[in-house]
């Protein structure tokens, strides 16, 4: 290609363009630097608008002791990122505040349903009020402390917090992180329940003969040994949760913690629920490489010989509906030993 040829397409592309240079374009920003969270929304369940993130319960280090001296201290690092398409030269200081956001969420997403509106998490959470990102750098870690010893996660609770700063991205969902936080264990997490079925109990004390069908069991962590989770069918959507209750607490029997039993035991809140465990669950802990996938490990918790009893007198004021459930819980993770297991729990 001649002189003549290389001039005509510059002006060509003059003419395309409003008259710009023929020079390296690539070189120069293309987008503005906008501070803001690595936190995608849900989209899906019960927590569309928020972002869920899942903690363990309890930080450890290497040895398996707890990293802050006491069990249910954990923490989170949530990304602040600087977006464009050149890297920033120099250090930003960004300031982190806590946000309004629930304020109008709420009403927005549950209306005048108060008793499952997310709550305001700032009270067990400790982050510091700036954080800098170095300059040549697109990505700093926000380090959030949490104290899980004394939530109750009957309740979903939301950490808001939002960037302070001049060059703040203007898509609010960037700008602001709405953290519905899950703390985790080795036990807790959706059960598959289709072999456990629920029967209604007759006036004669005995079980009706067509049990119905469960789906799953979600529970929720309560100590590093022991979960949460609603009686029978009941979910966290329910407006009488808080009433049904049960405890299960996971006791090793072997040196690895691989089997042991699990004891059930009602709200001492909820005495009205007439629970009554009839028999001792046992559980297994089963942990597999993948045959053909060697850095994945599947990691399955089984909870035989689930037998309880329960009255519900509260759906139908003036009634009392007695329930038996009785089967096997299933839950299997499936971990990529090559990544952080909380970025792949997921509930």
């Amino acid at each position: 290609m001649n002189f003549k040829n290389i001039f005509a397409y510059c002006l060509m592309g003059m003419a395309a363009f409003g008259f710009t240079s023929c020079n390296d374009d690539w070189n120069d920003e293309q987008y503005q630097h906008y501070i803001g969270f690595v936190a995608p929304l849900d989209t899906e369940g019960s927590s569309v608008g928020v972002t869920t993130v899942y903690v363990p319960l309890t930080r450890v280090d290497d040895n398996g002791a707890p990293l802050y001296g006491e069990h249910g201290l954990s923490h989170y690092e949530l990304p602040v990122q600087v977006s464009g398409s050149t890297v920033h030269p120099s250090d930003i200081t960004v300031n982190i505040v806590h946000s309004d956001t629930l304020d109008y969420l709420n009403p927005a997403r549950f209306s005048d349903r108060r008793d499952i509106w997310f709550k305001d998490m700032s009270g067990f959470a400790e982050y510091p009020s700036s954080i800098t990102i170095p300059g040549g750098k697109d990505i700093a870690l926000l380090k959030i402390k949490f104290d899980f010893r004394n939530l109750d996660l009957s309740d979903k609770y939301v950490l808001p917090i939002t960037v302070d700063h001049p060059m703040r991205n203007p898509l609010k969902n960037f700008a602001t992180a709405m953290l519905r936080v899950l703390p985790y264990t080795d036990y807790s997490g959706v059960y598959q329940a289709t072999n456990l079925k629920y029967y209604l109990v007759e006036k004669n004390g005995k079980d009706n003969e067509e049990p119905g069908a469960m789906n799953t069991v979600q529970t929720y962590a309560v100590s590093d040994d022991e979960v949460f989770f609603y009686a029978g069918t009941i979910n966290e959507e329910s407006q009488i949760r808080k009433n049904f209750k049960i405890f299960a607490k996971f006791i090793p029997e072997e040196a690895d913690g691989s089997k042991g039993r699990v004891v059930l035991t009602p709200d001492p809140a909820s005495p009205e629920m007439a629970f009554e465990q009839i028999s001792e669950a046992h559980y297994t802990i089963l942990e597999v490489n993948d045959e053909v996938q060697s850095y994945i490990k599947r990691k399955t918790v089984i909870i035989n010989g689930v037998d309880y009893k329960y009255s519900d007198t509260l759906t139908a004021p003036g009634t009392s509906i007695d329930y038996h459930i009785k089967g096997t819980m299933t839950m299997e993770r499936k971990l990529n030993t090559q990544k952080p297991e909380e970025d792949q729990i997921e509930f």
